[in-house]
């Protein structure tokens, strides 16, 4: 698993932002109670890898339609949105996004 940690976080093309911004979210989780499987850690980390690289390159994602994530937790979003704000140039809806890798693992039990 590791070799493919660590492509993941040179796949971001700003490894040391990509690290950060990781190891805020895994802060965030633990703040939170929220554990990951080893599957749902790499998936957060291949997201979180992808918003840097966004990020970085100034790219935006599609517009979503956000009554898709209704059933979603106030507490995912929430959590979601204090990530992306670690970052720049991101679409809003990155959050969203983002929070389902929250209530995915908040779910697992």
């Amino acid at each position: 698993m590791e070799g493919k940690v660590q492509e993941l976080y040179r796949k971001s093309e700003n490894y040391e932002l990509c690290v950060e911004v990781m190891q805020f979210t895994e802060n965030l989780l633990r703040q939170e109670h929220i554990q990951t499987t080893d599957a749902q850690k790499l998936s957060l980390l291949s997201h979180l890898s992808a918003m840097v690289y966004r990020s970085t390159h100034k790219e935006r994602i599609e517009p979503i339609d956000k009554h898709l994530f209704q059933e979603v937790s106030k507490q995912s979003i929430e959590m979601a949105e204090k990530v992306c704000n670690r970052l720049t140039d991101l679409h809003e809806d990155e959050k969203y996004l983002l929070s389902i890798h929250f209530e995915t693992a908040k779910m697992k039990d």
